[in-house]
């Protein structure tokens, strides 16, 4: 995880660094049947996973000003099964830009409104960083729970969520 006390951080940006933690944790806690295909009435945990970062890689492109990811936007909409490591490492490849802009991002950073990027939906272009920075988070989280209770369901302990929170508490990473 990226340093957090390389400058101010908005109290929003480190909750979202948590977030992506926690999910990239849940993911790797995912048993093997859990990755694959649909559990019952569950997502398959490769389509979630892939619904997350598309999401967060609209918000990492509104927020950096950078590229999206050109294999989530070529895999996007995928209905077929994925490979899970494919996806596991777009997964890796978001929460790296994302957590570097949230490690130095500021209220006032958060404040602007976003501009079109291509390929992200007009209707979030003007939409105040934050507000999108907020919904990205618990949208994060919320699927944090859904994989959770797969991965649960394929045998996997209670995993704890929402976990030890490192960034929002100002701790380093690993002294939960």
């Amino acid at each position: 995880m990226s340093d957090t006390s390389t400058g101010p951080t908005s109290s929003l940006a480190l909750l979202a660094i948590d977030a992506l933690t926690e999910f990239e944790r849940v993911v790797d806690a995912i048993p093997a049947p859990g990755r694959g295909g649909p559990i019952g009435r569950l997502n398959p945990g490769w389509w979630t996973v892939l619904h997350v970062i598309r999401q967060a890689d609209f918000l990492q492109a509104m927020a950096t000003g950078g590229d999206r990811d050109p294999w989530i936007i070529e895999h996007a909409d995928a209905k077929e099964r994925m490979p899970f490591e494919d996806v596991r490492a777009a997964l890796a490849r978001t929460r790296e830009r994302l957590v570097a802009f949230c490690a130095t991002a500021t209220d006032e950073d958060l404040e602007r409104p976003t501009e079109q990027v291509e390929g992200v939906p007009t209707h979030l272009v003007g939409v105040p960083l934050q507000q999108i920075l907020a919904r990205t988070t618990g949208h994060v989280f919320a699927h944090a729970g859904e994989l959770s209770a797969l991965a649960s369901l394929m045998g996997a302990p209670d995993l704890g969520l929402p976990g030890a929170m490192p960034a929002s508490r100002g701790l380093e990473p690993d002294a939960g």
